[in-house]
């Protein structure tokens, strides 16, 4: 398994070797961010799916036309859920549903966290597959910024780039990932697997 300094300086090669015309360079790049990317537009859309879809390809767009500016500073990874983060927050405010995602619109996600390994013993996987649908619906009744804050935390983006991306202190980013967990733990107290 690769440690996050071989990962992020595997990122900033594959970004240089790309930049330098290197196509299948992207094609790597893309292929480590786009599951991760996905999972957390589809979940801070409250699984709509059309208009993540949207956003997804809006991202990558956007991060191919400033690829060339980027800082290898932070992780590539949460720059580019940076870029995403912002492109869902102006498509709220276009079609006026900021206010609604700002007190936390409660829609049915669909899907679930893709977690089980295939050669488990059934009764194993039916019991992890309770779990993560019971885990889904707990991150579910997040507020919009605890489970955005959650979510990124689930992809290792440092809480210093969570807190930037918000445009929050760092400390209200720990703070919302301490309440976060506060409630999921709420949540999943009454399931007993």
């Amino acid at each position: 398994m690769m440690n996050s300094r071989e990962h992020e300086a595997d990122d900033l090669t594959l970004i240089r070797g790309y930049l330098a015309g290197n196509a299948g360079d992207f094609t790597a790049l893309y292929e480590r961010y786009k599951r991760p990317l996905y999972g957390y537009l589809n979940k801070m859309l409250n699984a709509d799916r059309s208009q993540a879809d949207d956003l997804f390809q809006q991202t990558w767009i956007k991060a191919i036309d400033q690829l060339p500016r980027y800082e290898h500073r932070q992780q590539f990874g949460a720059w580019l859920l940076r870029i995403a983060h912002n492109l869902a927050i102006d498509s709220f405010r276009k079609s006026g549903r900021l206010a609604r995602y700002e007190a936390g619109s409660q829609d049915e996600p669909e899907g679930g966290f893709d977690v089980a390994d295939s050669r488990e013993d059934p009764w194993r996987k039916m019991h992890r597959e309770e779990l993560e649908n019971a885990i889904e619906q707990a991150v579910d009744k997040l507020s919009p910024e605890l489970r955005e804050v959650f979510l990124m935390r689930r992809e290792n983006i440092a809480f210093k780039e969570i807190a930037r991306i918000q445009g929050s202190s760092i400390n209200t980013a720990l703070a919302r990932m301490q309440y976060a967990l506060k409630n999921l733990r709420k949540s999943l107290a009454e399931w007993n697997g």
